[in-house]
């Protein structure tokens, strides 16, 4: 198979799973705005988006990684080291442009590394995510010596807390980073090279798709990714802590499963992502508001990760039972067609 037709027949599409997240999405908004008056007010929607930016953004870079049927546990501690570094060159009165480039090419090069144990020392993806978490997690230890940076310059602060003509930074942002993930995936050779690679790695192989070098660019990608998420945190809270980051890598996961991209690789859309991040935010949100203890937050999360994949797997099973009834049928159809033309030759 010629590597142009390979690239061709792989193109993502916005399925049922993904119209499934949006209207889950539609459901949990409604049920909160009747259960709090002020859910839907101009103050929490904007807080809403703003605490979900930099989820966002990490998203997309899980999306990709997820979609060569990969994972990547490390991108709360690297996003956690990233901070840090951005913290002490906004202290030190930096261009704020270098700050950018340096935190996004110190993400990249965290995703390189990962990439490289991956693709190239065939580490399986959980193990070697994980080892890169536990290292970055002690250089966060040891980087802020038990002390959080506090009061730092509110340099990128604009990026989530700004307005332009009165609509809020964090939503542009989003939909800026959201519409050009979804450009790369659908519209270009190499978007569509992921999803070859994620549903067969040695047929892409086959078909001339650099496959090693594929997986490594999806790691690089989803690491300059939490570089610049980290930014967005720093410029969010104004602060690092030594608990960031904790959670982020199970945030992107489930908003990641929950808007239907498959654990199993070769399917999934930004699309279905940005519903599952205002999904896990709008939830986030309301346990607040409700007074509901954040430990059934983890929980929640958990549940829904579960769910998710379990849906996922009976659509799956659904799918390859209605091929097997299609080719059934198409083969039944053809032996009919036999049969009658042995007959009229008789």
């Amino acid at each position: 198979m010629e590597l142009a037709s390979v690239v061709k027949t792989f193109k993502p599409r916005i399925g049922r799973r993904e119209l499934f997240t949006l209207f889950l999405l539609l459901l949990e908004v409604v049920v909160f705005s009747l259960i709090a008056d002020h859910f839907l007010s101009a103050r929490n929607v904007v807080a809403i988006l703003r605490n979900s930016v930099d989820l966002a953004i990490v998203s997309i870079g899980m999306t990709i990684v997820m979609i060569i049927c990969g994972i990547d546990l490390s991108v709360g501690s690297a996003l956690g080291v990233v901070a840090i570094l951005v913290g002490w060159m906004l202290n030190a009165g930096l261009n704020p442009v270098l700050i950018a480039l340096v935190a996004i090419a110190s993400g990249c090069a965290v995703g390189l590394v990962n990439g490289f144990l991956i693709s190239f020392l065939r580490i399986p993806d959980i193990i070697a995510t994980i080892g890169t978490q536990s290292i970055l997690r002690a250089m966060v230890f040891f980087m802020l010596g038990g002390q959080w940076l506090t009061g730092l310059p509110p340099v990128f602060a604009f990026l989530t807390r700004g307005r332009v003509y009165g609509v809020p930074t964090s939503l542009i942002v989003i939909a800026l980073f959201y519409a050009a993930a979804w450009h790369f995936l659908t519209r270009r050779p190499t978007g569509r090279r992921i999803y070859a690679v994620g549903n067969g790695l040695e047929t892409a192989s086959l078909a001339g798709i650099p496959s090693r070098s594929i997986r490594m660019l999806s790691y690089v990608v989803c690491g300059g990714l939490v570089g610049f998420a980290a930014l967005l945190y720093v410029g969010r809270l104004g602060s690092v802590e030594i608990t960031v980051g904790n959670d982020l890598a199970l945030s992107a996961i489930a908003a990641t499963v929950i808007g239907g991209t498959a654990v199993t690789g070769g399917r999934g859309s930004v699309v279905g992502t940005l519903a599952g991040v205002f999904f896990m935010s709008v939830m986030k949100n309301g346990i607040v508001l409700f007074g509901i203890p954040s430990l059934w937050e983890r929980a929640a999360v958990g549940l829904m990760i579960i769910v998710s994949v379990k849906v996922d797997l009976l659509l799956e099973q659904r799918t390859i039972k209605r091929q097997r009834r299609q080719l059934s049928r198409q083969r039944d159809a053809a032996w009919e067609m036999r049969k009658r033309e042995e007959g009229a030759g008789q």
